[in-house]
């Protein structure tokens, strides 16, 4: 590979890790955490350590460490330790798509409940009222949609994936 490739893939890589970390911003996670996950999908190793990530992003310690975190809760990335070695390394979690969404849209069952609740407790039918039994309706139905469709992609994923592997 000559050396101008080279240095283009590089900048296609920068370019790819920035606009992860936009998009991950718009989602409410820190635009960091985008940048870090973004590393992690074009990461050439099987993990990266701590101080990889932060040499390639040129981020403190603060920040990998926070948002490592951050990306570790959600279910995104996870930890590993390699035989021998003391430093921790990071890869994308293995956790199959649809468990993840699941635990993400768990949250939609809490804000029903929550919802439900807040509107008992209100002593008068007012706009908060309406508003909170057209929330809890609103996510009630959502929750029902994304259970459907998981399940039709638990269902059909194979296929799907065969067909964008074509597309591709």
């Amino acid at each position: 590979m000559t050396k101008e490739k080279g240095k283009l893939i590089e900048e296609t890589r920068l370019h790819y890790i920035e606009e992860t970390g936009l998009l991950l911003e718009e989602t409410g996670m820190t635009r960091m955490a985008g940048r870090i996950f973004g590393y992690l999908i074009i990461c050439d190793e099987d993990a990266a350590s701590f101080d990889r990530i932060r040499e390639v992003l040129h981020a403190s310690k603060g920040s990998i460490s926070t948002n490592l975190k951050q990306l570790i809760q959600v279910g995104f990335i996870e930890p590993i330790s390699l035989p021998r070695d003391r430093k921790t390394y990071y890869r994308l979690s293995p956790m199959n798509i649809s468990d993840i969404m699941k635990a993400r849209y768990g949250i939609i069952r809490k804000f029903v409940d929550l919802f439900i609740r807040g509107r008992e407790l209100k002593t008068r039918e007012d706009y908060v009222s309406q508003w909170l039994l057209e929330s809890s309706s609103f996510y009630s139905w959502l929750e029902e949609q994304t259970d459907d469709m998981i399940n039709r992609w638990e269902r059909d994923k194979h296929q799907i994936i065969e067909q964008m592997r074509k597309k591709l």
